[in-house]
């Protein structure tokens, strides 16, 4: 090992690594799962961005003693960076009028109904240009890092025509050249149903799984594939179908599902292995069960019930039954326009029941789970990468306490 290439980090307030999360796969998590160490050293391979030992400062072991490049991070509390696994955050427009009128008492279904909803959305996403559309992203990245978070999921949507849906996955695939945050792709045509094929839902899903998915796919330009289920929106049948298309063509899964109605989702979710199965506002107690014992990650938005007034989703039934459980703000200009994952872990704690431990993994280490990169980051581990949320704190415990505040 080249020790030039070596960094330590010493005296560290508090390193919260998250390797009893990691080591029990996010499930059950306690205050003792979070490996938290007092006055802490990291030594990171600069040449890897890989972290190379975690311990206490003065447990440094001999070899890296004589690391000529070391700073001291005296009253630092240092995480896992964060990771934001579920947003839509390439649009045009805002849907300010949306909110006014679910303040007058108008819900969700009866705006979409009434034309608002993701189709204007859509409007003022398919007239801006790609030029437009990429300084509107960048923006939200930056606002996003400087809350910790080092990793985003980015779906599409907003276009809902092959070539708009190309356009937003090839703005996520050149933001990745230009910001230092890691962006995950995922292709969402199946977020509402295009003007253009209004009372022909069966004909939209057809070209979709025959058209569109075999393109994207051959492109590279996705991850994976996400489909929104509800009433209004695709049945789970049509989801079905078009999951199984994009896992023919390599796409993996991730399921928006119970949002507002219960209509087996997240059954569905599991029974394709999907990576994650997001909202489950209204998830049953059947499914809760057949969640628990599965791979695939329950995401939780608070902010998005926060936002529309609506339930929050059964975290304590979630957790306590054996699910993996992580947050995320649901960032979109409809039902949640906040940039803020550590008042996520604020809404979890006093509004779903979680216990500070499990709202910090829910946005460290689960959260890489429903990416399917735990192996990478969502821990400080020796192997993993060197990708650190570094807050000025007494404590861990501040994260939530500060309402997304800290710095």
């Amino acid at each position: 090992m080249n020790l030039d290439a070596l960094v330590v980090y010493e005296n560290i307030h508090q390193c919260v690594t998250l390797s009893g999360v990691a080591a029990k796969k996010g499930r059950h998590v306690t205050e003792a799962d979070l490996g938290v160490i007092s006055q802490a050293a990291v030594v990171a391979n600069s040449e890897t961005s890989q972290i190379v030992w975690v311990g206490k400062s003065n447990d440094l072991p001999t070899q890296y003693q004589s690391i000529v490049n070391r700073f001291s991070c005296d009253g630092e509390v240092w995480l896992p960076e964060l990771v934001e696994c579920h947003t839509h955050l390439i649009f045009a427009g805002d849907r300010s009028h949306d909110f006014a009128l679910r303040s007058k008492g108008k819900t969700y279904s009866e705006i979409a109904a009434e034309g608002g909803g993701i189709l204007t959305t859509l409007s003022h996403t398919r007239k801006a240009s790609f030029e437009e559309l990429m300084e509107s992203a960048e923006i939200e990245i930056n606002r996003f890092q400087k809350l910790g978070v080092g990793t985003i999921e980015i779906k599409s949507g907003y276009g809902l025509s092959l070539e708009s849906e190309l356009r937003i996955l090839k703005c996520i695939q050149i933001l990745q050249q230009r910001v230092p945050v890691q962006l995950v792709p995922t292709f969402m045509p199946a977020h509402a149903i295009p003007p253009e094929y209004k009372g022909r839902s069966e004909d939209y899903v057809k070209v979709v799984c025959e058209e569109w998915i075999p393109e994207v796919a051959n492109s590279g330009l996705a991850n994976y594939f996400d489909v929104f289920i509800e009433e209004g929106y695709f049945s789970v049948n049509q989801a079905e179908k078009l999951c199984l298309a994009a896992q023919d063509h390599g796409l993996q899964l991730k399921i928006h599902a119970d949002q507002f109605k219960s209509l087996g989702g997240t059954s569905l979710a599991v029974r394709l292995n999907a990576q994650s199965v997001d909202h489950l506002d209204h998830i049953s107690k059947e499914d809760i069960k057949v969640l628990s014992g599965s791979h695939t990650v329950a995401v939780l938005c608070p902010g998005a019930s926060l936002f529309t007034g609506t339930p929050y989703a059964p975290a304590r039934d979630l957790i306590d039954s054996g699910a993996r459980v992580a947050l995320t703000t649901d960032f979109n200009p409809g039902t949640c326009p906040s940039r803020n994952l550590p008042l996520m872990t604020t809404l979890a704690c006093t509004q779903m029941k979680m216990t500070v431990a499990e709202a910090i993994a829910g946005v460290t280490y689960n959260a890489a789970a429903a990416l399917g990169l735990e192996n990478q980051i969502g821990s400080l581990e020796a192997g993993k990468q060197f990708r650190v949320c570094q807050i000025k704190a007494q404590s861990y415990e501040a994260l939530p306490y500060c309402f997304g505040e800290l710095e």
